[in-house]
């Protein structure tokens, strides 16, 4: 079993956003990008799925990240609970956030 764990600040995301707004759009999926913006904060839950993105990618060793950024969908299921796909394949995850900062881990 591979893991893969990152870690990102929050602010630090919505800076990059600020200045890079395209970013969300070659990084995420429109899937990805529609249930971020169904919050509140849709930066929050763009950073956590980054993170998850980041995390599935370590746990696979998958390089270079914008290679495959799209490859990977973050998905929810019907109870909420976060998942993964890259290449017809589930990987399992877990996302949280508190304090300014998102987390998620990868296990594959």
């Amino acid at each position: 079993m591979m893991l893969g764990i990152d870690v990102v600040d929050v602010e630090r995301f919505r800076a990059l956003l600020d200045r890079a707004p395209a970013f969300a759009e070659r990084f995420f999926t429109a899937a990805e990008r529609d249930h971020s913006n169904a919050f509140q904060d849709p930066e929050l839950r763009l950073a956590a799925t980054f993170a998850a993105k980041e995390a599935v990618m370590k746990a696979l060793r998958l390089t270079p990240a914008p290679a495959w950024a799209r490859r990977i969908e973050i998905t929810r299921s019907g109870d909420g609970s976060p998942g993964a796909t890259v290449l017809g394949r589930e990987i399992a995850i877990s996302i949280s956030h508190d304090g300014g900062v998102a987390v998620a881990v990868a296990s594959a």
